[in-house]
């Protein structure tokens, strides 16, 4: 089946070969939204980056003090602890103006990211044809532009960043722990197995709940807008009792969704 446009986007199981154009048409389109702002997305990421190499400064520093400066200090040399303490204190304060500058910069791209899916889903919804507004109806559309890019917003606001800064931090201590202390980081190594076996079973079953969820939300929406814009035929032929009834079943079926989505994350 193929999945380019709308086709199969209410389909939960995705088939292998499914899954992959689904992956390969989401590449794609993050490519050519990332593309017009690469050098600032460059910036970020080596701000970033030095801000969690300053983080992890910190408890070297402290081993450096423990093992040289206090040494130095009882024999009456106190220069190299107040190298340390200026030197830790300087990592305190550049990583917290560091990280403090990236979110603000990271959250200003994300909307102008947001901005530019935005603009372009309004132009590339007015170029479609008559027939497919026919067909594919405005409380479908109006699902695609709040629903999932809600979802977009909250990818680029959050766990982008805290994903970003999360993975470095891990990479960089397992480094600093290879140079002070090796056996540490051989039990960190250890406990990498496991780890990768229960984050490979939370991508699996996170992109199913994810997928029912969105598709849940969107027939949600779907039916609202609908029988607000068909109100007139919906009090003529008295269709509220019947329309209330269908509209708590898919309020239930959302809440239990999200249910089981908030019980995976736990």
């Amino acid at each position: 089946m193929s999945m380019q446009g709308v086709a199969g986007e209410d389909k939960i199981q995705l088939s292998k070969e499914e899954s992959q154009q689904v992956k390969l048409r989401s590449r794609k389109l993050l490519l050519s939204l990332i593309y017009p702002v690469r050098g600032r997305l460059l910036l970020s990421l080596l701000i970033v980056i030095l801000s969690q190499a300053l983080r992890v400064a910190g408890p070297a520093l402290i081993a450096l003090s423990i093992d040289w400066a206090l040494p130095a200090a009882l024999k009456a040399d106190t220069t190299p602890l107040f190298l340390v303490v200026g030197g830790y204190l300087f990592a305190a304060v550049a990583t917290a103006s560091l990280i403090s500058w990236f979110l603000r910069y990271a959250a200003k791209l994300s909307q102008d990211v947001l901005l530019n899916l935005r603009q372009r889903i309004f132009v590339h919804t007015q170029k479609l044809s008559l027939e497919f507004h026919e067909k594919y109806t405005s409380g479908r559309v109006i699902s695609r532009q709040t629903s999932d890019l809600d979802s977009i917003k909250e990818l680029l606001d959050t766990g982008g960043n805290e994903m970003i800064v999360g993975i470095l931090y891990m990479l960089f201590t397992a480094t600093a722990l290879v140079f002070l202390d090796l056996p540490s980081f051989a039990i960190l190594a250890i406990s990498w197995v496991p780890l990768y076996f229960l984050t490979r079973w939370f991508q699996v079953n996170s992109k199913l709940m994810f997928r029912e969820s969105r598709v849940s939300s969107a027939k949600l929406i779907v039916y609202f807008v609908e029988t607000m814009t068909g109100i007139r035929a919906v009090k003529a032929f008295r269709k509220e009792k019947r329309n209330q009834g269908e509209y708590e079943t898919l309020v239930e079926k959302y809440r239990h969704i999200n249910a089981k989505v908030i019980q995976l994350f736990g």
